[in-house]
């Protein structure tokens, strides 16, 4: 059985170590940041204003949504179909906590609320969550999510 030597798993450790603060400082441009923050805000206009085509459209044609309790929503179509399935919000608040990213790779996550009127009750229906999104950047430069997952963190406003 091959056990390598201590320096052979320094040398690993030390060189991998290495490469993780290369990549890190590898870093996002304002222009990538601000087009980031672009597509969450035009996700959260095409939601209030009940356009589930625009809300699709800052996805990838081959995205995945993995929205809690119930099964991945893959490709845009099927997640253009599933939003279709939602009523329109009357409030979002998202309140990005950190973007970061390298080359045409970012990751996003947020915590957010969301607000739908009333049917009958008292007070309009709400929750709170988190959400992580994974984004690629796009040959003309726009950056649309690849893989989302949200949840909610079991409080309602």
């Amino acid at each position: 059985m091959y056990r390598p030597s201590t320096w052979a798993v320094i040398a690993f450790l030390s060189s991998t170590a290495c490469g993780r603060t290369k990549a890190s400082s590898c870093g996002l441009s304002n222009e990538d940041l601000a087009a980031i923050r672009n597509n969450q805000q035009s996700l959260i206009r095409a939601l209030l204003a009940g356009d589930w085509n625009g809300a699709a459209a800052v996805h990838t044609e081959d995205a995945v949504r993995m929205p809690s309790g119930a099964g991945d929503e893959r490709g845009r179509a099927a997640i253009q179909a599933s939003l279709a399935q939602m009523e329109r919000p009357s409030a979002i608040t998202l309140k990005s906590s950190e973007i970061e990213g390298c080359g045409d790779l970012a990751y996003a996550w947020a915590t957010f609320s969301i607000t739908w009127p009333s049917k009958g009750a008292e007070r309009p229906t709400a929750f709170t969550g988190r959400d992580m999104v994974i984004f690629r950047k796009q040959a003309d430069g726009k950056w649309l999510a690849s893989r989302v997952i949200f949840n909610s963190d079991g409080s309602s406003m």
